[in-house]
C-alpha cells in the first residue's frame, strides 16, 4: 500500500511538471513565431525598397531628353571609336567594346574585349553643339 501511495505521489509529482515545460515551451514557440513575423515584414519591406531602386529613371543630361535609348547610343558611338580602347588586342582579336553603363551624367563605365581578353575603362562624355558625342579616357580599372 505504502508504494502504491508512493508510486501516485511520484506520478501526481510528475505530472505537475509538465503544464510548467510545456508553457516554457510555447513561450519560445511564440517567441520565434513572432521573430519570423518581423522577419518576414523586414524581408518583404527591403524586396519593395529594391525593385523600387532598380526601377527608377536615370538621371541622364538634358541633352539626352529626345533620344529614347541613351545606352544604346553612346555604345553604338563608342564602337566606332576603338582607339579609346586602352589595351592592345592579343592572339589576333580585334578590341571592341561590349556594354555601357552610367555612372552619372558625366560619366560611363565601359566594357571591351577581344575574344582573349577582357577590361573596364571609365570614360567622360558629352556632346557638343552639333550633337557629336566627345568621349574621354579617364581611367582604366585594374582586375
Amino acid at each position: 500500500m505504502k508504494k502504491l501511495k508512493y508510486l501516485l505521489l511520484l506520478n501526481l509529482i510528475l505530472a505537475c511538471g509538465k503544464p510548467s515545460e510545456d508553457k516554457s515551451a510555447e513561450k519560445k514557440v511564440d517567441s520565434m513565431q513572432t521573430e519570423i513575423v518581423k522577419l518576414k515584414i523586414e524581408n518583404d519591406s527591403l524586396a519593395e525598397l529594391l525593385q523600387s531602386k532598380s526601377f527608377k529613371t536615370k538621371e541622364y543630361p538634358k541633352y539626352f531628353d529626345s533620344i529614347q535609348q541613351p545606352e544604346v547610343l553612346i555604345l553604338e558611338k563608342l564602337r566606332k571609336k576603338q582607339n579609346l580602347i586602352p589595351k592592345k588586342p592579343v592572339l589576333g582579336g580585334t578590341m571592341h567594346f561590349t556594354s555601357v553603363s552610367f555612372i552619372n551624367d558625366h560619366l560611363i563605365l565601359a566594357e571591351y574585349e577581344d575574344g582573349h581578353i577582357m577590361g573596364r575603362s571609365i570614360y567622360q562624355y558629352k556632346m557638343d553643339k552639333n550633337g557629336n558625342l566627345i568621349f574621354e579616357l579617364l581611367s582604366e580599372l585594374k582586375d
